[in-house]
């Protein structure tokens, strides 16, 4: 099954998400990356990341060091054969998310309930109500 790929610098708030993600429990394995430049080695299979399988959704925090979280939207956005990958920004700020392509904003709350209601809501549309791509096949 093809990963939920979480983009995320901080390690207190991957950890909570990674522990929220196995008690809903998500249908699908989440995989994180710590900045931008991991990301689109992930999502180019470049270097340690040369075997990943395409994400099935992508968690993005905007603002990380070296290359932002909107650089690697725009990228990806731009990109034929990985655009169709839903991207949801999960951060403090929605500046210029939607106008590079993002297909979601969630605001990133402090650890505690309000993110296990935020990781809530997220898994009951994206896992349960909507209809994800299959990155196994091309956009048309």
């Amino acid at each position: 099954m093809n990963p939920l790929l979480l983009v995320e610098d901080s390690d207190p708030d991957a950890e909570a998400l990674m522990r929220i993600a196995k008690r809903l429990p998500l249908p699908v394995p989440v995989v994180r990356v710590r900045d931008g430049e991991n990301a689109l080695d992930y999502l180019y299979r470049r270097g340690a990341h040369a075997d990943a399988e395409r994400p099935t959704l992508i968690l993005l925090d905007m603002h990380m060091p070296g290359i932002s979280g909107r650089d690697v939207l725009a990228t990806l956005k731009a990109d034929p054969d990985l655009r169709a990958i839903p991207v949801i920004i999960f951060s403090s700020s929605v500046e210029g998310a939607y106008a590079n392509g993002a297909n979601s904003y969630l605001f990133k709350p402090e650890i505690g309930p309000q993110l296990q209601a935020t990781a809530e809501a997220l898994h009951a549309f994206w896992f349960k109500a909507a209809r994800l791509p299959d990155p196994q096949e091309p956009e048309a």
